[in-house]
């Protein structure tokens, strides 16, 4: 568009005409879905038994974060993101649920392709908050137990223009006060900007 020059400076002309490449700098949204999982909250029934009770639904997940490009083929990464795995969209107020609060920073390596259009190979690796609750015979959350714990990923991952997908597997060392899988498989869905 002529004169659109003179909106964009010359430095940053560059950066967002491409999605990678030397010296472009991206901004990344996107949504999870956990798959995999089997995470444990509590439930206290009225003669106070306590017992374990598993979580095997899917999870779901959103975060954001920030790519910068050294060169055509390899690039770091800052990511925020929060995923929270329930039986349930009630179950999230009334437990039991799990969550995580991963932040993380890694290589991204380019496979293939061309700068808008391309195969990639990401690994992040950071600390998650985590937090899981319970239920007191089954309605009322029992209060959420925070904690924490190191958090790494790795995958692999398409991007097409301002779209990526990535399958990953997630490992969580310490995954909360009431146990479950280390592992488990997001697959993100988000924009490239």
């Amino acid at each position: 568009m002529p004169g659109s020059e003179f909106l964009i400076s010359p430095m940053t002309k560059k950066a967002y005409a491409v999605d990678s490449g030397s010296g472009t700098w991206d901004f990344l949204m996107f949504g999870n879905f956990d798959i995999g999982a089997s995470f444990y909250g509590n439930s206290i029934n009225a003669s106070n038994v306590q017992s374990i009770q598993n979580m095997k639904m899917p999870g779901y997940g959103f975060g954001f974060g920030t790519e910068y490009w050294f060169s055509d083929r390899i690039a770091a990464r800052l990511l925020l993101q929060a995923n929270v795995f329930s039986d349930g969209f009630s179950n999230i107020k009334d437990g039991p649920f799990f969550g995580d609060a991963p932040i993380t920073i890694g290589p991204v390596f380019k496979i293939v392709g061309s700068q808008n259009y391309f195969l990639y190979v990401p690994v992040d690796v950071g600390y998650a908050i985590t937090a899981s609750s319970g239920t007191v015979n089954g309605s009322g959350s029992i209060p959420v137990n925070t904690g924490g714990s190191f958090y790494a990923d790795a995958g692999v991952g398409v991007n097409i223009r301002f779209i990526t997908l990535e399958a990953k597997v997630a490992w969580l060392t310490n995954p909360g006060q009431y146990g479950g899988n280390s592992l488990y498989f997001p697959m993100t869905f988000g924009f490239d900007f």
